[in-house]
């Protein structure tokens, strides 16, 4: 069964934003930043392990590890105990761990960004099919999701379209097709209006 490539990308786009947060805490200096940086953690760390992308969520509880490990004293890359400065510690290694943790946010949405331009770009060309066999309408109007439904199906079952549609649908989700079909359709019927 293949992801939906929307709906991932709107956990982890709401996990990056949850980032920032975290970071204005950061430049901030507020005092509850410890806490803040565990929370930010402890969810991340859960949407990864329930989108099963367990190497993500290996390198969310290895970040999570050095931040135990600096809250509790302990350098993470010598594991020699902060005598004096503990606060800079914590503040240095929170800094270090959202820096990483962001870094593979950005990196996992720009692969999905990217399956979604690759797969819209296949999608494209079926559309200006399905205007040219008639199978889509000329009109301004949105379809509804039945409409966008049965133009799918139609699109699958059509013999000069079938072979591509088929392809599309082994690569993403038959949700992420239908939300891409709206946006195709809805750009194809405007510049034909």
């Amino acid at each position: 069964m293949q992801v939906f490539v929307h709906d991932r990308l709107r956990k982890l786009d709401a996990l990056l934003l949850r980032s920032s947060q975290v970071l204005v805490k950061y430049n901030h200096l507020d005092l509850d930043l410890a806490a803040a940086v565990n929370d930010f953690l402890d969810e991340a760390i859960d949407v990864h392990r329930a989108m099963q992308l367990s190497a993500d969520e290996n390198a969310l509880l290895a970040l999570k590890a050095q931040f135990v490990s600096a809250e509790h004293g302990t350098h993470p890359d010598t594991l020699l105990r902060s005598i004096g400065h503990r606060r800079e510690l914590v503040r240095a290694i929170a800094l270090r761990v959202l820096q990483h943790s962001a870094e593979q946010l950005r990196h996992s949405t720009a692969d999905l960004q990217h399956k979604l331009l690759e797969a819209t770009r296949q999608l494209q060309p079926l559309v200006l099919l399905a205007l040219r066999e008639g199978l889509l309408p000329l009109r301004r109007r949105r379809l509804s999701p039945r409409a966008v439904q049965r133009l799918w199906t139609a699109l699958l079952e059509a013999s000069s379209s079938a072979l591509a549609a088929r392809q599309l649908a082994m690569q993403i989700s038959i949700y992420d097709i239908l939300l891409l079909l709206v946006e195709q359709v809805d750009s194809a019927t405007s510049n034909h209006a």
